[in-house]
């Protein structure tokens, strides 16, 4: 068995411990500043033409092999095959108009329900997919099956439960989720209900966000080299685009659009309520309408549709969840750039189609 004690290197012979200790140590004893004799003047060489362009090649060099890189990293080559895929795949996830209508729980109740949903987000600290996912899990299974009452909040719970398995790298523990009920719902009720959902499902939860489609887009108006865009400006308009989009969660009947005509619609109203300099609202309608090949009357349709909801949920006076949230400096203050100049602005958005 080896040990560290016996991987010691020892010389062979003498010979290099005398080089050893005939090799000088330092720079010998230390003489008075007046003993150290003239100062000798050195001859510095200024840098010549051809080291300066050399210079420059190597920083151009190095500037093209980061934004390489950083086009690999985005896999900008291939983004539209990728963007054209999920694009495709939502298609088969768009629930049908009037999916809570007829019975209960009630439109009001899930509004309801996913308010206090952002809050327990908050409170775990989990990621934006989380939140979306969750919703969109919520909504499937209450557009498959017919549930209780008394069983909405236990439901939504396990939503979460099992988007934070999908999404999350460090996951709340069940009985953090049975804590945050007030001991409502065990961790059994939690874990059958967990797969009463994964077998109505079929362990198929790999819907696109609007989430997704929103970084997109954000790409592609703020990354061209050709336009400069201040980007400042363009932070606070993407979190607004990204208060709309959850603003757009609280109410059922976003649930029956396209995530990417949801992601175009809240881009497109935020930079009217909030302009850019070098991004024109109307060019930029058209730029991602053919990023992600969608039609024109649809996004209108989608345009006036989230400003409606936008303007409601926003100024209803109790369920502010997703307003407080956008309240953090770490999401660009969002909500305080909502000024009722802005909104009024919304709102006549809302009234265009």
């Amino acid at each position: 068995m080896l040990r560290a004690g016996n991987n010691t290197r020892r010389p062979s012979n003498n010979v290099e411990n005398l080089k050893m200790a005939q090799k000088p140590m330092g720079n010998g004893p230390l003489k008075p500043v007046n003993a150290q004799g003239p100062k000798q003047h050195q001859i510095v060489a200024k840098p010549t033409t051809h080291i300066q362009q050399q210079a420059a090649g190597e920083s151009t060099l190095k500037t093209r092999r980061i934004n390489i890189q950083d086009n690999e990293i985005k896999c900008a080559e291939l983004a539209p095959d990728i963007y054209k895929y999920l694009v495709y795949h939502e298609k088969q996830f768009v629930l049908a108009e009037g999916y809570m209508d007829g019975g209960e729980p009630t439109s009001k109740m899930r509004r309801i329900l996913v308010d206090w949903l952002v809050q327990v987000h908050l409170r775990f600290h989990l990621l934006p997919e989380t939140l979306h996912l969750t919703i969109f899990i919520l909504d499937r299974i209450l557009a498959k099956k017919t549930i209780a009452k008394s069983d909405l909040q236990l439901l939504g719970i396990s939503a979460m439960f099992v988007a934070s398995k999908f999404e999350e790298v460090f996951l709340p523990d069940i009985y953090d989720y049975e804590f945050i009920t007030e001991n409502t719902f065990t961790k059994k009720q939690i874990l059958a209900m967990e797969q009463t959902i994964l077998n109505s499902l079929q362990f198929d939860l790999s819907c696109p966000s609007s989430l997704v489609f929103a970084r997109c887009l954000s790409r592609v108006l703020s990354e061209d080299e050709s336009n400069p865009v201040d980007q400042q400006a363009f932070y606070y308009a993407y979190n607004i685009s990204k208060l709309l989009g959850e603003l757009a969660l609280l109410d059922s009947v976003m649930s029956s659009v396209p995530k990417s005509h949801i992601a175009i619609a809240a881009m497109i109203i935020a930079l009217n309520a909030h302009p850019v300099a070098g991004i024109d609202p109307k060019k930029a309608q058209e730029a991602v309408i053919n990023q992600l090949e969608a039609k024109t009357e649809d996004i209108n349709e989608a345009i006036s549709l989230l400003a409606q909801v936008a303007f409601k949920n926003f100024k209803q006076p109790k369920l502010v969840a997703i307003k407080n949230k956008y309240q953090s400096t770490k999401l660009g203050s969002a909500s305080t750039h909502l000024t009722d100049e802005v909104l009024d602005k919304i709102e006549a958005m809302g009234r265009q189609n």
